[in-house]
């Protein structure tokens, strides 16, 4: 825990460089309307690499998918997408609800994916054959949390931070702490995002996703309880309109846990490169 909090100190003091600064006018978590919303579907080639051993992408369906996103705002309620990380590509929307809004912050009620599951069948049959180190596992759920956000916006730039526990939508259990902060780079047509983020996750979670539970224990695969783990990400995301309809996206992202996550029977690295491009059509 000290470690995560040196951490999120040193992301404050980087973002407090455009403190000065204001958010653009009416600028909030979705809209600053009564009532708003907007539709996104395209196509995307998706690239991960996967930190389980022996595992990989094979496939070409699990190169492409089809994402969806949708904004929605009345009075506070929103549903959202977060158009500043090719992640929500990957995990879907955020829906909440805005405690506060104020000129420069806001306080909302948050409830997201967080961490993306596990299906060792599903695995299995996109690789067309059975892999050792997760055959017989069981199923880890997308880890749904429910929480807090605090956001704070600067001309070009905004920092989040969440807070928020697993317990309630999901079988994964414990509070975790995410700190995300983005600076916009206008460029002619061009909106380049570069985005850092931090998140602690605690050790009763990272066991639900990594440790091995005793009727999954095999001659190669020991019981094992996993400990708390820290991942940290950079990433560069573009944005570029390309007809009034259309949009062009694209991102690559570097990601980094302790390294104590190797040391789970099912885990063969404690990084990632992930890389995405692809259209959205606006309705």
């Amino acid at each position: 825990m000290p470690k995560l909090l040196i951490s999120i100190m040193f992301v404050l003091m980087c973002a407090n460089v455009n403190a000065n600064e204001k958010k653009p006018e009416n600028q909030s978590t979705v809209f600053n309307k009564t009532f708003s919303w907007q539709a996104q579907i395209g196509i995307s080639a998706y690239y991960t690499d996967i930190i389980l051993k022996d595992v990989e992408q094979t496939d070409l369906k699990s190169y492409l998918t089809i994402p969806l996103l949708f904004d929605f705002y009345y009075k506070g309620f929103f549903i959202q997408s977060n158009h500043r990380r090719s992640e929500s590509f990957a995990l879907g929307a955020e829906l909440g609800y805005q405690l506060i809004v104020r000129e420069n912050w806001e306080l909302d009620i948050i409830s997201k994916a967080y961490i993306a599951g596990i299906s060792p069948d599903n695995i299995m049959e996109q690789a067309d054959k059975k892999i050792d180190s997760i055959y017989g596992l069981s199923e880890r759920d997308v880890g749904e949390g429910i929480g807090l956000r605090y956001t704070h916006y600067y001309a070009n730039s905004q920092l989040s931070i969440d807070v928020a526990n697993l317990a309630v939508p999901s079988h994964a259990k414990g509070w975790l702490v995410e700190a995300f902060y983005s600076h916009l780079i206008p460029y002619r047509n061009w909106d380049i995002y570069i985005n850092t983020s931090l998140s602690y996750y605690p050790d009763s979670m990272m066991d639900y996703y990594y440790g091995i539970k005793g009727h999954e224990v095999t001659d190669t695969r020991p019981y094992y309880e996993a400990d708390t783990t820290l991942k940290g990400q950079v990433e560069i995301f573009v944005q570029r309109p390309i007809s009034e309809s259309w949009t062009f996206s694209a991102g690559i992202s570097f990601t980094k846990y302790t390294d104590n996550i190797t040391d789970s029977p099912i885990v063969d690295k404690s990084h990632k490169v992930t890389a995405m491009f692809g259209v959205l059509y606006v309705f």
